[in-house]
């Protein structure tokens, strides 16, 4: 009789282990996203904040009156270095997040196929799809505006060639309307990121 309510309690603490186990993961899988996606949204916003405040500054020296190249090229370069290297960390940080959601839904759809009840079962799969053609449409928008940002660099990398240019010639061939254009974009796309995070946090929070 001993032995027998050893082997029930045994079975008891082992299934508790089992479903402690379970929520663990899944708890894990969500935290990781979550994580993800906040890395993402500071990098974004230091990305944001660096790019728009560089472009400006750029197209307020060069609209001064007798600007001083050499300097502005200088500064422009600096800083545009630090922006090329904050916007490679982002697309690591959006890659990251695209690979802790399919994660993510990976533990929900195993969860919800776990469900012994076909209806309820049915019910939660059905949930989850929908979830997921919601977010992949999120992260398809945000990726369009990643490539975007990428031509919005190239255009300021080709801007400051012509600053370059300009400053050993010593000749200033304005063009701060095309500086304004680069800014504007920038500043749009980076606003279109911030809508992809947002998405992200209704994501594992709601």
């Amino acid at each position: 009789m001993k032995i027998y309510h050893i082997i029930c309690l045994a079975a008891i603490l082992s299934l508790s282990a089992c479903k402690w186990k379970t929520t663990k993961s899944a708890l894990k899988h969500g935290e990781i996203l979550k994580s993800s996606i906040n890395s993402f949204e500071k990098n974004r916003q230091k990305l944001s904040s660096n790019l728009v405040s560089t472009l400006e500054e750029a197209e307020e020296s060069l609209s001064a009156e007798n600007p001083d190249l050499p300097k502005v090229s200088k500064d422009f370069e600096k800083e545009w270095t630090g922006i090329q290297n904050r916007y490679n960390k982002l697309k690591k940080d959006f890659a990251k997040v695209g690979e802790s959601s399919n994660n993510y839904f990976d533990e929900l759809n195993g969860l919800s196929s776990a469900i012994n009840k076909a209806e309820l079962r049915n019910q939660e799969l059905a949930k989850n799809k929908e979830l997921k053609l919601k977010w992949d449409k999120s992260y398809k928008e945000a990726e369009v505006s990643i490539n975007k940002v990428t031509q919005v660099l190239e255009s300021g990398n080709d801007f400051h060639m012509v600053l370059v240019a300009s400053s050993i010639r010593q000749k200033l061939e304005q063009n701060v309307d095309e500086l304004k254009v680069i800014s504007d974009q920038a500043k749009a796309l980076l606003q279109d990121l911030e809508l992809f995070t947002q998405a992200g946090r209704e994501l594992v929070e709601g």
